[in-house]
């Protein structure tokens, strides 16, 4: 059974379309066009990271360990790719849900004597 492809699913992917169904709406434009630059820039330089890791054999994968569904891309797993491309927008999503939430918790103006 491929769990490393579920579990990013799971983890990664179904919160996504959750969190995008529910704060998308809410979004105006500028905050729309700050996150697609911003998970692309995270998405990009984590795609970069990985591969320099997985070249200097940081990140090994074997089917003993972690059962792989078998695709592969430029010699990587199909799951890596869903886990950098997963990883992004999920936690984008997640301060743009709690900004929502909590808008003044970071916010707060800070007062000197």
């Amino acid at each position: 059974m491929p769990l490393y492809f579920i579990t990013y699913i799971i983890l990664f992917w179904i919160p996504v379309f959750i969190l995008a169904g529910f704060l998308w709406k809410g979004m105006d434009e500028a905050t729309r066009k700050a996150f697609w630059i911003t998970v692309a820039i995270m998405s990009g330089l984590t795609f970069a990271m990985e591969y320099v890791y997985i070249w200097l054999d940081v990140w090994t994968f074997t089917q003993s360990v972690d059962p792989l569904i078998g695709i592969r891309i430029w010699g990587v797993p199909i799951e890596e790719f869903e886990f950098w491309f997963g990883a992004s927008p999920l936690f984008m999503l997640l301060y743009l849900a709690f900004d929502r939430c909590w808008p003044n918790s970071v916010k707060k103006e800070s007062t000197h004597a």
